[in-house]
C-alpha cells in the first residue's frame, strides 16, 4: 500500500475491479463457447492474462493498478468460462462429480501454493507476484494451443446476443454500484436512487428481451429443469455466504495478529487442506448416490463452520480457528463438485457453454456481494487512520479495543455469512433426485 501511496480502499477496489469484470464476461464468454468453440476462447484467454500479468507489474501507481487488473480479468474471465465445459467435455455424464472433484482438488492445491508463494514474493517485491505468471502463461498458452481439441464441429450460425449484453452490463454495473457505494454517500442520495433505478429498469429490459430473442445471451429455458435451478440457485446463496470469508481471514492475521503476508498465508492452509480432501470425496459419492444427498450435507457442514468462525475473538487460539476453517471449507468441498457436476449433467454438450457461463456468473456475482456486504461492516469498526495503522505498523501495536472492535466486525460478517447459508441448504435439498447416477 505504501509503494503505491494508497489506503485500503484502494487496495479492495483491486480486488473488487478484477471481480466485477469477471462476473460481467462470464455470460458473454460462455455464449460464444458454444457458438464458436473452447479452444480458441480458452487460448486467447491465456495470452490475455499473460499481457495483464504483466502490466500489473509494471503499474505506477494504484490507478494503473486496478486498471491493468482489468485487463487480466479479461483474460481470466476466459479461462473460468471454459476451463469447466473443457473438463466436462471429457468425461462421460456419470462420472462428472469426479471431474468436478479434481478440478476442486486442483483448485486447493494453487489456494495452498499460491498464497504462500506469493507471501514469499512479496518480501521481496510485490511486483513478482505478476511477473511469475508470465513464462507459466507462455508456456500454459503454447501447451494449449497445441494439445487441446473441440468435442465437435460448431457452426456458428447462431448470433450473439449484442443488445442483451448491453442490458446486463447496465443492469450489474448500476446494480452493483449501489450496493457498494451507497452505504457511503448514503442510501437515499439522489445519485444511488438514480442508479438503483437504471438497475432495476435495465434489469427488466434484459429479461424482456431475453425471452424474446432467438439466440438468448443467458438461455433462460434451462432453468426449467429443477436440478439445473437449484442447483444454480444454492450456489449463488453460498456464494454471497462465504465470498468474502477467507479475504477477511487474511485481513485478521495481517491485521490485528500482525502477521506478515508469508505468516498469514501459511496460516489459512487448513481451509484448502480441507477443499483438497474433500473434493474428490465429494465428487466421488454424488456420482454413485446423486448429487442433492452430498451437496446438501456440504452446506450444513459449511453452515456449522461460519457459526464456529463467528465466535472467535481477537485473542482466540489459533487451533480452534484452524479447525473451524477446516469445517467451513470441507464443507465447501463437499458442496460444490456434486453440485457444479449436476449443473452440467442437466444440459446438453451445446448449452454447456451457457451452464458453466451461468454459474461463473452467479459465483462470481456472489462474491462481489459478499465483499459488498463485508466492507461496510468491517469500514466502520474504526477510523480509517486507524486501520491503515493496524495494517501499517502490525496490529500489536494498536490498543486492545481497536483489535476487539476489528475482530468483532469480522465475526458479525461470520454470522451473516452462517444466516445467509441457511436457504442455500434448503435450494439444495429442493433439487430432486433426477441426477445420473454410475
Amino acid at each position: 500500500m505504501v509503494d503505491l501511496h494508497t489506503d485500503l480502499i484502494g487496495v479492495m477496489w483491486v480486488l473488487i475491479s478484477y471481480m466485477l469484470i469477471m462476473t460481467i464476461l462470464a455470460p458473454a464468454w460462455g455464449r460464444l463457447a458454444d457458438i464458436h468453440g473452447r479452444k480458441r476462447l480458452y487460448v486467447g484467454g491465456l495470452a490475455i492474462f499473460t499481457v495483464g500479468s504483466l502490466f500489473c507489474g509494471l503499474a505506477a501507481d494504484i490507478t494503473q493498478l486496478i486498471g491493468f487488473r482489468i485487463i487480466q480479468a479479461l483474460g481470466g474471465s476466459l479461462l473460468i468460462s471454459n476451463g469447466t465445459i473443457i473438463v466436462a467435455d471429457a468425461f462421460k455424464r456419470n462420472e462428472l462429480g469426479r471431474a468436478m472433484g479434481i478440478i476442486s482438488m486442483i483448485a486447493a492445491a494453487a489456494f495452498v501454493f499460491g498464497p504462500i508463494l506469493g507471501g514469499i514474493l512479496t518480501i521481496v517485491d510485490w511486483r513478482l507476484n505478476f511477473f511469475f505468471n508470465i513464462p507459466i502463461g507462455i508456456a500454459a498458452t503454447w501447451w494449449a494451443q497445441k494439445k487441446l481439441r473441440e468435442p465437435g464441429e460448431f457452426s456458428a450460425k447462431e448470433r450473439f446476443d449484442t443488445q442483451g449484453m448491453i442490458y446486463f452490463t447496465i443492469a450489474f454495473v448500476t446494480g452493483m454500484i449501489y450496493i457498494s457505494v451507497a452505504f457511503i454517500v448514503g442510501w437515499t442520495s439522489p445519485p444511488m436512487l438514480i442508479a438503483l433505478a437504471v438497475a432495476l429498469i435495465s434489469g427488466i429490459a434484459f429479461f424482456r428481451h431475453e425471452k424474446r430473442s432467438p439466440s438468448p445471451l443467458i438461455d433462460l429455458s434451462l432453468f426449467s429443469d429443477r436440478i439445473f435451478f437449484y442447483g444454480q440457485l444454492s450456489a449463488l446463496i453460498n456464494s454471497v455466504a462465504r465470498g468474502a470469508v477467507m479475504i477477511l481471514l487474511i485481513l485478521f492475521f495481517q491485521g490485528p495478529k500482525g502477521c506478515d503476508p508469508l505468516t498469514a498465508s501459511i496460516l489459512i492452509i487448513p481451509a484448502a487442506a480441507a477443499l483438497a480432501v474433500a473434493g474428490p470425496i465429494g465428487g466421488w459419492l454424488s456420482d454413485h448416490y446423486g448429487s442433492r444427498e452430498i451437496s446438501t450435507l456440504g452446506l450444513i457442514v459449511s453452515f456449522a463452520g461460519l457459526l464456529g468462525l463467528a465466535t472467535m475473538q481477537f485473542d482466540t487460539p489459533y487451533p480452534v480457528l484452524a479447525l473451524w476453517m477446516f469445517v467451513n471449507n470441507f464443507g465447501s468441498g463437499l458442496f460444490q463438485p456434486p453440485n457444479t457436476g449436476a449443473i452440467m449433467a442437466a444440459v446438453r454438450v451445446d448449452r454447456r457453454g451457457a451452464a458453466s457461463s451461468i454459474r461463473a456468473f452467479l459465483n462470481n456475482a456472489g462474491m462481489v456481494i459478499s465483499m459488498a456486504i463485508a466492507t461496510p461492516l468491517i469500514m466502520g469498526t474504526m477510523p480509517l487512520e486507524e486501520m491503515m495503522d493496524m495494517f501499517v505498523l502490525g496490529g500489536a501495536v494498536m490498543p486492545v479495543a481497536a483489535q476487539i472492535a476489528f475482530t468483532r466486525g469480522i465475526s458479525l460478517v461470520f454470522l451473516i455469512s452462517a444466516a445467509i447459508t441457511m436457504p442455500a441448504i434448503i435450494a439444495s435439498a429442493m433439487r430432486g433426485k433426477g441426477d445420473v447416477r454410475g
